[in-house]
């Protein structure tokens, strides 16, 4: 069972906390807590997960970060489930399979590549493009010439739709980006720093630091710490 908490000062962040325990135990006895859990045949997480890698780990109330895009595909899930609509076994399996690979991306680290794309184009552009050069000098001017808007009028639809702007959403790309490359590569945290974007490491920590909570050097001891 996964089971993916929130509350009122999580739901407008992009990231939500999960955790994966037994049916057996109660998952939320916080009266103040929203969640989700969702159970999953064991047969069926294990061979999705070994597309991915080939041993699959005791997951002893194992904790990691989701994307809160997943829950519009819970939440159809839930809508067709409760329709009962023609054909609903389709859709029901194919939904079943995605939030299946996004929760599997998300526990290998992965969870920024399952973000949702927006609708409108403007701002699709803008995602698209901070997805594939977030290591580049980016400036808003750039990115409301993709999407052909203005600066401003970029602003106001990433800050409508998503709660913050361009920059603050490229930040958390680098920031996402980061993290993988302080878990899984043997660079230093200014190389780091410099293939993610940020002009110098001093800058870099300091960002990082406001939203992990832990500059990059504490993160990278603490996690490697916790693989041991």
């Amino acid at each position: 069972m996964v089971v993916i908490a929130f509350n009122r000062q999580t739901a407008s962040a992009n990231r939500f906390a999960a955790e994966i325990i037994s049916p057996e135990i109660p998952h939320c006895d916080d009266p103040t807590l929203h969640c989700y859990a969702i159970c999953i045949p064991r047969k069926f997480f294990e061979e999705r997960y070994r597309l991915y890698v080939p041993d699959i780990p005791v997951f002893n109330r194992k904790k990691f970060e989701i994307c809160s895009d997943i829950l519009k595909y819970m939440n159809m899930f839930a809508f067709e489930a409760s329709k009962n609509m023609q054909n609903s076994d389709i859709t029901l399996n194919a939904n079943a399979e995605l939030i299946t690979h996004w929760i599997i991306r998300s526990i290998l680290g992965e969870s920024m590549d399952m973000r949702s794309i927006s609708n409108d184009y403007s701002v699709a552009k803008a995602q698209h493009y901070m997805e594939h050069h977030f290591g580049e000098p980016i400036t808003i001017k750039r990115l409301s010439e993709l999407g052909f808007v203005s600066p401003s009028g970029l602003t106001h639809k990433f800050k409508a739709e998503l709660g913050v702007s361009p920059i603050e959403y490229l930040i958390e790309i680098r920031i996402q980006r980061a993290k993988i490359m302080l878990q899984r590569k043997n660079m230093t945290v200014t190389e780091i720093a410099n293939a993610c974007g940020f002009s110098n490491s001093a800058y870099f920590s300091s960002c990082f630091q406001k939203r992990v909570g832990r500059t990059p050097t504490e993160y990278q001891r603490r996690y490697r710490t916790a693989q041991k």
